[in-house]
């Protein structure tokens, strides 16, 4: 996929290690974001539509000049997951919205990991996949708790899994039995984080699809300002939803 005899004889000359050097420097062939813009799939007739994206993203992984990138971006959309059927309730332009996540992991990907999760974690997209778009703090009128999708899938798919393992990958056993790096009062405390973030509709609106590509901002009346307590460590009461967010991807 997206590899050509040019490349691998490329590969033969240079051998592994120096293509490799080379390979993060190349230069893509767009993001697949302005591709779309590009066919005119930003027009009104578009918005409900998941028309382009399709084409969009196979055109990156047959045709983009740096292969290696596209495969790292490809192997991250198979770990920080999100599936375009499942962005609803956003306003409509899911292939924008797809697109965009797909450049994000792009632009990020032989960067640093905890950053991306950061970034990944303040997308319209992920909020709309993981339904924590408009999540508001625990109410004690009617009992209702914060949505704990999102703080139990960035544990268990994006970051420390199920169980606590081994520096060889192998699991931890302690009396005959595996250790679990969570629990549910970890999901409930982690979900605290995740409130108070919606679209940033400040300079336009859902007519267009430019919100998709802003992060989300912080609605403060929303988000949970108590402390928010997980995986043995605290985040104290009173900070901003910012400041909560970024603390959780550090924990």
């Amino acid at each position: 996929m997206g590899v050509t005899r040019t490349h691998i004889q490329r590969v033969q000359a240079l051998g592994y290690s120096a293509w490799i050097d080379e390979q993060f420097t190349t230069a893509g062939n767009g993001s697949r974001w302005d591709w779309l813009v590009s066919k005119g799939m930003n027009a009104a007739t578009y918005r409900n539509s998941q028309a382009g994206f399709d084409s969009c993203a196979w055109r990156k992984l047959i045709s983009s000049p740096d292969t290696l990138r596209q495969r790292i971006t490809l192997a991250l959309s198979e770990i920080i997951v999100v599936a375009i059927q499942g962005l609803v309730n956003g306003g409509g332009w899911k292939a924008f919205a797809a697109a965009n996540h797909l450049d994000l992991l792009e632009a990020n990907c032989f960067g640093n990991y905890r950053e991306l999760l950061q970034k990944v974690s303040l997308t319209t997209t992920m909020s709309l996949y993981l339904t924590y778009r408009g999540n508001t703090k625990y109410n004690p009128q009617t009992g209702a708790l914060p949505d704990e999708n999102y703080a139990r899938e960035i544990m268990q798919l994006f970051s420390i899994g199920l169980l606590k393992l081994n520096q060889d990958g192998t699991p931890i056993v302690v009396n005959g039995a595996n250790v679990e790096t969570y629990g549910l009062d970890d999901i409930t405390g982690l979900a605290r984080v995740f409130t108070g973030w919606d679209f940033d509709l400040t300079t336009s609106n859902t007519s267009t699809p430019d919100y998709h590509r802003r992060q989300l901002k912080q609605v403060p009346i929303k988000h949970e300002s108590g402390s928010a307590s997980f995986l043995g460590q605290t985040i104290p009461a009173g900070v901003s939803g910012e400041v909560a967010l970024s603390m959780s991807i550090d924990i």
